[in-house]
This record gives C-alpha cells, structure tokens and sequence, in this order.
C-alpha cells in the first residue's frame, strides 16, 4: 500500500494502461505515416485481405485506449469509474486480441516469422494477457472502490 491510499499494483496497472494506450496511439502514427508501405509489407503480401483487415480496427483500438486512459486516471484517483473503465479497456483488449488472433491463424499469418510477424504476436499476446489481467486484478481489488 502506498501513501495515497492506492495499492501499489493499482499504480502498476494504470501506468501500463496508459502505456497500452500510448503504444496502440503510436501504432497507428507509424502505419499511418508509412501507409504505401504497409499496403506493400510481407503481411500485405502474404493475405490478399490483410491491409483491408488491418484498416478497420482504428476506431476500436481508439476506443480501446480511451477506456485504458480514463479507466487509468480512475485508477490513479481511485474513483468507481475506474474500476468501471478498467473492466471495459480489458474486455476490449481481449476482444482486439480474439479477433486478431484468429484471423492470423484462419491466414496461416503466424508462420514464417519474420520482424512483422513477430511484432504482431507480441501485441496479440499482450492484449489477451494483460486485458484478462486488468479484469481479474481489478475486480478483485472493487473492494477498495468507493462503490
């Protein structure tokens, strides 16, 4: 328990939504900067419909991370809207996660791996862990929550 009152797994945990957020914002900077590029990049080339696919997620990574973002400061201020945006940026992420997954593995995505593919495995293994996490550790912490 820290000073404030917060356990300090609570701190961890909105510092790596934020994190989450931050990174999911920086992502879509970088495909968006290099947007020729990517239509041409070795996901592109291996699945006809990957650089179609990868364009629809944007207003749901959005989503995404403005849930870990307010769910974070929620946390940071241990409010009930924390606990709540927390729960919905975790069921999010595992939901990105799901979709993702499974379209890499329906394409046959996953193999050979390269830079690309493994930074994509990287972020499907993140979401799915770390937004089961969040909605475990959170919910098992609701008891501190003014709620």
């Amino acid at each position: 328990m820290s000073e404030t009152g917060r356990p300090v797994g609570i701190t961890i945990v909105a510092i790596l939504m934020i994190l989450t957020a931050l990174l999911t914002m920086a992502f879509w900077v970088i495909f968006f900067a290099d947007y020729e590029g990517q239509s041409q990049s070795f996901l592109a080339r291996e699945c006809a419909g990957w650089f179609l696919w990868e364009r629809s997620f944007p207003a749901a990574d959005a989503w995404m991370a403005i849930a870990c973002l307010v769910g974070a400061v929620g946390l940071w201020k241990m409010r009930p809207w924390g606990l709540l945006f927390s729960l919905v940026a975790g069921g999010a992420l595992i939901f990105l996660g799901l979709m993702d997954s499974l379209f890499f593995l329906q394409n046959g995505l996953y193999w050979p791996v390269n830079l690309d593919v493994a930074t994509e495995i990287v972020i499907h293994a993140w979401v799915l862990a770390f937004g089961a996490f969040v909605i475990g550790y959170v919910w098992s912490k609701r008891t501190r929550f003014d709620i």
